[in-house]
């Protein structure tokens, strides 16, 4: 999960700045941008979690966010040394700062008991915003296969096209938790604020008389044009059709019926 978020916010164009263990922090690379994110990154797989484990676990980072222990270290004063000769940037760390938790589960079977902890934790005003993204190595590792399938694409423009797959949506509304990519890619855009769906237009298909068309030989083609635009009925065509096969001799009776009907 970590390389997909790493190559998420690269694409645009934000840069990791500290990083801790399971905690990264990123900031956007742009001098007319200020914009941070805290990714803590979370195991819940163990069996023995149960809810108030889970929620002790995101609520540490909180804590570690503001905590002044003896050396005055907590998370907030490290993020505000790495902008000490920037004191614009460092005021507004506080307002511009978003948490993302990657919750790593065994299966998405768990996802339902903790939906109003999710929920909870997600509508706290304090500090930072927060969005919490379950997920499962099966969803990521079966999303970086894809990934590598198109090393030439823009990360974006992949996963934009994995959310276009009108069948995978409709599995997804019908089934609450399907543990694959699609999945994974939709919580994505829910949950990463700035990630936007580049739209992928549809080639509409060819309507069954164009494709008849397509498939004409030039000279039938122009009867037939000739034809749908009530130019001559089906009895010139035929009387056209058993002319001999000289194309002046051809045109010339066209033009000559086309002036007689005009």
């Amino acid at each position: 999960m970590r390389e997909l978020i790493q190559q998420i916010f690269t694409a645009y164009g934000f840069n990791e700045k500290w990083r801790d263990d399971d905690i990264e922090f990123y900031s956007a690379s742009a001098e007319d941008k200020t914009s941070f994110f805290l990714i803590d990154y979370i195991d819940a797989t163990d069996e023995g979690i149960t809810d108030t484990s889970l929620l002790t676990m995101l609520k540490q980072l909180e804590k570690d966010y503001i905590n002044e222990n003896t050396n005055g270290k907590g998370l907030k004063n490290k993020i505000k040394e790495l902008f000490i000769d920037n004191a614009r940037v460092a005021t507004q760390i506080d307002k511009n700062t978003s948490a993302i938790y990657p919750i790593k589960l065994e299966s998405l079977n768990n996802l339902e008991r903790y939906r109003n902890l999710i929920y909870s934790v997600e509508e706290s005003p304090n500090y930072f915003r927060r969005f919490i993204l379950p997920y499962t190595d099966n969803q990521a590792n079966e999303l970086k296969r894809i990934i590598s399938d198109y090393p030439d694409k823009n990360i974006v423009n992949v996963l934009s096209e994995i959310a276009n797959q009108e069948d995978a949506y409709y599995d997804l509304a019908g089934h609450r938790n399907l543990d694959n990519a699609y999945e994974l890619v939709i919580r994505f855009f829910s949950k990463i604020p700035f990630l936007q769906y580049n739209f992928v237009a549809e080639q509409k298909p060819m309507a069954v008389e164009k494709r008849i068309e397509s498939e004409m030989e030039p000279e039938l083609l122009g009867y037939h044009t000739l034809i749908c635009n009530k130019c001559v009925d089906i009895s010139e065509y035929i009387k056209v059709s058993n002319l001999p096969e000289d194309d002046a001799f051809v045109e010339a009776e066209i033009q000559k019926r086309l002036e007689k009907r005009g």
